[in-house]
């Protein structure tokens, strides 16, 4: 039983001990002008050289301060595709039964601005209220989440 032991171990110890060569035979099957590319710690950001659409919302929350129980808030978020590439919403979700979203259906063509209304109907939503509405489509970052916040009151 022991000599089983040891050559198990053994076996663990070559295998775990190739893997640092696969690695660098698969940097040295990259072509040195490809090698280093993108410096170390940079950031990559959306939109910035990449191809695809980008949805920018300059205001992803809406606080609509204090209502009575029973008061429909209505609020209309804005959003620009800032990519080289059509905006295609594909849903848009809200976190509570409560609030309804309506969305622009058709494309939105790049350096063009698109809308989500959203309908939040306070009846039995007693105290402070934070509903999250996510917006998925065809971005670079395909899913946007939007904020509503209030607080209703008697």
């Amino acid at each position: 039983m022991k000599w089983i032991f040891l050559i198990f171990a053994g076996l663990m110890v070559m295998v775990s001990c190739n893997n640092g060569t696969n690695q660098e035979q698969k940097a040295a099957e990259i072509p040195l002008e490809q090698q280093g590319k993108q410096p170390v710690g940079q950031t990559i950001i959306p939109g910035a050289d990449s191809t695809g659409a980008v949805l920018e919302v300059k205001n992803d929350s809406y606080d609509f301060g204090e209502v009575k129980e029973g008061e429909k808030v209505e609020h209309e978020f804005t959003f620009t595709n800032t990519g080289n590439e059509p905006l295609i919403i594909s849903k848009v979700h809200a976190s509570c039964g409560c609030t309804t979203p309506e969305y622009s259906k058709n494309p939105i063509a790049p350096g063009e601005v698109g809308k989500v209304k959203v309908v939040f109907n306070s009846d039995g939503q007693m105290g402070k209220q934070h509903k999250v509405i996510t917006v998925t489509s065809n971005a670079i970052s395909p899913n946007t989440l939007l904020h509503l916040r209030g607080e209703v009151k008697k």
